[in-house]
């Protein structure tokens, strides 16, 4: 019960945690508009990969919390220029359409996979999100909030196969996210490119630009 119960607290949490802007979602959708499905399929694939070793180092790291915390600033500013730096390519990228020839050897997705991967790779602050959370976890939040009825162990009988359950519901419960949205995506395609025209590779990159100065400012000016 432990197991489900870790897998499961997981998915929740990772679903939740993926409903929110990043370079990962922003760049599925954007796949699945300006690409194929298959192709955005394989990018989310890869793109919830490092969730596993993310969690495992939160995990680890909650009994290190006080020094993990006094990395949080030096790791919050670069993530800000990556985001930056990524969305600056973005917007000079000119959209080309796809010709048969291209799509076909796009349907392979090994490259998407690895896009995917390091995007999410490249926001190391998912093991703060994921230690924040395991702090309260540890804290007794669970347990108080279920009266009881629910609680998590990472130690004792538990402590490797809990912690693989933890890791691996947060890859299912980012994964079904970014699955809706690729399914929506996919489905009102024609809607949004003919609103956004030849322009939305342009806009994720501004996205991606604002996320980027949003989370230096935040970090440099505001704490």
């Amino acid at each position: 019960m432990n197991v489900l119960i870790a897998f499961l607290l997981a998915a929740l949490l990772s679903a939740y945690g993926s409903l929110m802007l990043g370079l990962v979602n922003a760049a599925v959708i954007e796949t699945a508009l300006t690409k194929n499905r298959k192709a955005a399929l394989w990018l989310a694939f890869g793109g919830v990969l490092p969730e596993i070793p993310y969690v495992l180092i939160a995990i680890w790291g909650v009994s290190y919390a006080d020094v993990l915390q006094g990395y949080k600033s030096i790791i919050t500013v670069a993530v800000g220029f990556i985001f930056i730096l990524i969305g600056i390519r973005y917007v000079f990228i000119k959209n080309k359409p796809v010709t048969k020839k291209e799509l076909s050897m796009e349907l392979g997705g090994h490259n998407y996979l690895y896009k995917g991967f390091l995007l999410a790779l490249a926001n190391p602050q998912l093991i703060f999100y994921w230690l924040t959370w395991l702090l309260l976890i540890q804290t007794g939040m669970v347990t108080d909030l279920t009266d009881g009825l629910i609680s998590l162990d990472f130690t004792g009988t538990y402590f490797y196969s809990s912690r693989l359950a933890f890791a691996l519901g947060a890859v299912v419960g980012a994964f079904l996210v970014l699955l809706i949205y690729i399914t929506l995506a996919s489905k009102y395609k024609d809607k949004l490119l003919q609103i956004m025209g030849d322009k939305l590779t342009s806009i994720v990159g501004v996205v991606f630009i604002m996320l980027g100065v949003l989370a230096v400012v935040k970090d440099v000016f505001l704490n």
